[in-house]
């Protein structure tokens, strides 16, 4: 994909050179590439908390390969990232005995670890292709919500929330891949979910806004985000689901600072994919699995590919 950028003059070697290091982070919208909120995260059940007292604890394993190719106008030089990615993430939701506006008051934290692999690639135009390979791993940033509010009301179940991003995950400015994104972010959320007990249809939407604060390391500002994942499914007999999943991001705001020297990008994509599960007792503990495997398309200005993703949850 072709990628707008203010004009700049380019002189021979020394100006390849500074591409291949401005390539990592600011040829595309959201520094990176990847906005601060994990698209596809969320799915069924997306408008529901554990009973009061309760937990709910979800592991997710994510694998990603995703790749950008970018040409910043006037600019001879052509930049393509291929990405592979391995999440390990864990979600705990504690769901207290107390009531805000007649609703359950329940409150999270998403801890991860990442493993990263990333080829850059800079080509100028009828020259050379200078190449850069970066492997990390280690923990990634933690997400907290203080507070999660959740009402039922017969078939339809409502969650607002607030989120809270924490840059714990490791960062050097000199990789061109990290695991953690090195800055602050904050994000006021929503879920709602429509089941029909007798039917067994189910309908769960996950929607968000991320407002980023500066990565002091770059001076970067990422454009803020909405966000939405959703999901339509069918329960059966026997604990089994399936259905339908996807997302959609798009950028909001364009990116700003002093670090985004090519140019005020906005990103934006939209996914969709299979969903399969099935909920088994294990020690007389309800164990729920599901698997999606999502497309994405309709990209801008961002890196894009496909994901599968394998989800473990129990309640007790």
């Amino acid at each position: 994909m072709a990628v707008g950028a203010s004009p700049i003059r380019w002189a021979g070697t020394p100006a390849i050179i500074v591409a291949l290091v401005l390539a990592a982070g600011v040829l595309h919208a959201s520094e990176y590439g990847v906005g601060t909120y994990r698209p596809g995260q969320v799915d069924l059940f997306a408008g529901t908390l554990p009973p009061p007292g309760g937990v709910l604890i979800k592991q997710y394993f994510l694998f990603q390969d995703g790749s950008l190719t970018a040409q910043p106008n006037n600019a001879p030089v052509r930049v393509h990232t291929h990405t592979i990615t391995y999440t390990d993430a864990t979600l705990m939701i504690y769901t207290t005995p107390w009531r805000i506006l007649g609703a359950n008051w329940g409150m999270s934290a998403i801890t991860q670890t990442r493993i990263a692999d990333q080829t850059l690639r800079v080509t100028a135009t009828g020259g050379p292709t200078s190449t850069q390979h970066s492997t990390v791993g280690g923990f990634g940033d933690l997400i907290v919500s203080p507070l999660m509010l959740n009402w039922n009301l017969a078939k339809f179940h409502l969650v607002s929330a607030l989120m809270f991003y924490a840059p714990t995950g490791s960062y050097d400015r000199s990789r061109i891949v990290d695991n953690g994104l090195n800055r602050w972010a904050v994000e006021p959320d929503f879920g709602f979910t429509w089941l029909d007990q007798e039917t067994g249809r189910h309908a769960s939407l996950f929607a968000g806004y991320t407002v980023n604060a500066e990565n002091p390391s770059t001076h970067y500002v990422s454009g803020q985000e909405f966000h939405a994942d959703f999901v339509l499914a069918q329960h059966l007999p026997h604990g089994l689901v399936a259905g339908v999943a996807g997302y959609a991001v798009q950028q909001t705001t364009p990116d700003s600072g002093s670090g985004a020297a090519l140019g005020a990008f906005k990103g934006r994509v939209l996914a969709l994919g299979p969903l399969a599960g099935i909920a088994v007792p294990i020690l007389k503990i309800p164990i729920s699995f599901s698997f999606k495997y999502e497309f994405e398309f309709a990209a801008q200005n961002r890196s894009t590919g496909n994901e599968l993703w394998l989800t473990a949850s129990l309640r007790f």
